[in-house]
């Protein structure tokens, strides 16, 4: 099982809509139908079904797939903030899924700091979403040279958070992931925001693909 946590500036309804109504806007989509839950998860994985366990607006959700049990909960702080916590549990055992289960407790590290710069920053705005995947080799320059300026709002090993304001508001998440011994994935999950958001992602996605493309 693991665990992850984070403190963000917004109220429990404001978190809970993030997750569930807009969450398209700043991750994947996820769509609510009764007791199941559809998660679009392209380019960076086939879509999935899981089945929901827990519908408490807005405290908690959780819900299963064949490999994990997740569960988010969100608690109310004083001035206006609360804590979101992720709790994630293998189902499977065997050789293997402990590798799994790490890139899984990571991944939600990341979401988790997405989810708060979204809310701090873009919540209830226009966006246009740019993600894009490529496999790199394990020793390409990653950091150097990205293709545009802004914020870090976080930065780790293998995931740097980035708030730019040109040509209009948004945010970029690149990460890295193993596939093999000699490859890397390089994830860049991107969205603009604001009235300007859609005229503008051809031109910032095609700034992205050939920054993927020359490293």
């Amino acid at each position: 099982m693991s665990e992850e946590n984070i403190e963000i500036p917004a109220s429990p309804e404001q978190v809970w809509a993030a997750i569930t109504t807009d969450s398209g806007a700043w991750s994947f989509q996820v769509d609510i139908d009764g007791d199941t839950a559809r998660f679009h998860r392209e380019p960076f994985a086939p879509d999935a079904t899981a089945t929901v366990t827990a519908w408490e607006p807005p405290h908690r959700f959780a819900y299963e797939d064949p490999t994990f049990a997740t569960e988010i909960l969100v608690t109310a702080r004083d001035q206006g903030s609360c804590v979101v916590r992720v709790v994630s549990s293998l189902r499977v055992e065997g050789e293997g899924w402990d590798d799994i289960a790490e890139q899984a407790s990571k991944g939600w590290a990341m979401t988790l700091q997405v989810l708060r710069c979204y809310t701090t920053h873009f919540a209830g705005m226009p966006s246009a979403r740019i993600d894009l995947i490529r496999p790199v080799d394990r020793h390409a320059d990653i950091a150097g040279n990205l293709p545009v300026d802004g914020v870090i709002e976080h930065r780790g090993p293998a995931f740097t958070l980035l708030r730019t304001t040109d040509p209009c508001p948004g945010m970029f998440a690149i990460s890295c992931f193993s596939m093999d011994a000699a490859t890397l994935s390089v994830n860049v999950t991107g969205r603009l925001y604001g009235p300007d958001a859609e005229a503008s992602v051809a031109t910032e996605r095609s700034r992205w693909h050939d920054w993927l493309t020359r490293i």
